[in-house]
């Protein structure tokens, strides 16, 4: 499966032939033709010359699939960038050296060698995902969605011209993507807020925590229990308990420490002086 654009920009889809994509709004109710398998004359050219964006959960799913702690998986298999005309880091796979631009995970003819771990972008292709700024005042307004979804048609791909029909919905259970969407909502919110408030490279602070909690894990685990952070902050005995031992459950929190640290919301707070 190929992979789309970072989905809180939409319009910044891929380097990969931009002028020979369509997007294309598709509604809950929505009916599109697509299917991947070897027996497509595309199949694994998608793979090639692509930008897929990782969000924290893609991470730790792929680190803990390699066994390998937070750093070096990044620096093995990914490299950083900023999102467009911001200071937001994104971390980005790596395309394998000498192969034309082959995702360094894509094992020859056989497909994805984390197939069963691959990103979110690539399970949700051809489907897409923007995300806005909960915050937006025409977005308060009772069952106003902060999510628009389209359907990605490169001109290089087979798939939608095979005759399978899916349903949103059904694609999404077939490809796994609705647990997926709900673990990186939090984190999907939180880059929609920093690109609102037009955060700006010259912000290192604010930019070393978003790293530190959405990519480097292990880091973050450090900073919480190697530090004097339990007597700053409060957090109940069950929550130190789970964040301890679990790392889905330190990124959970993470994503709700950083909703205090970069924005001064949500429910955790520093201890009365």
């Amino acid at each position: 499966m190929s992979a789309s654009a970072p989905s809180t920009n939409p319009d910044n889809h891929s380097e990969r032939n931009q002028e020979n994509f369509n997007l294309k709004p598709i509604p809950p109710e929505g009916i599109f033709s697509f299917a991947c398998h070897p027996g497509v004359s595309c199949f694994n050219r998608c793979c090639h010359e692509i930008d897929v964006i990782l969000t924290p959960v893609d991470i730790l799913r792929m680190k803990t699939e390699l066994n390998l702690p937070s750093h070096e998986f990044l620096t093995k298999y990914t490299s950083f960038h900023s999102l467009k005309e911001t200071g937001i880091p994104l971390v980005k796979l790596q395309m394998r050296e000498n192969s034309n631009g082959a995702c360094i995970f894509l094992d020859g003819t056989k497909g994805c060698s984390i197939y069963h771990n691959r990103p979110q972008v690539c399970r949700s292709y051809p489907l897409g995902v923007a995300a806005l700024d909960p915050r937006h005042a025409k977005l308060q307004t009772e069952g106003q969605s902060t999510e628009a979804r389209f359907l990605i048609q490169e001109d290089m791909c087979m798939g939608h011209r095979e005759p399978k029909t899916w349903t949103l919905k059904e694609w999404m259970n077939d490809q796994g993507t609705i647990g997926l969407e709900e673990e990186n909502k939090a984190w999907l919110e939180i880059v929609a807020k920093l690109k609102a408030m037009k955060m700006a490279e010259t912000q290192q602070r604010e930019i070393s925590l978003f790293m530190m909690v959405s990519y480097d894990l292990d880091t973050f685990w450090n900073f919480v229990f190697e530090s004097t952070f339990l007597e700053r902050f409060v957090v109940d005995e069950k929550t130190i308990e789970n964040i301890k031992s679990t790392e889905a459950e330190l990124l959970k929190f993470g994503m709700e420490w950083l909703q205090y640290a970069l924005f001064g919301e949500g429910n955790i707070r520093p201890r009365q002086k």
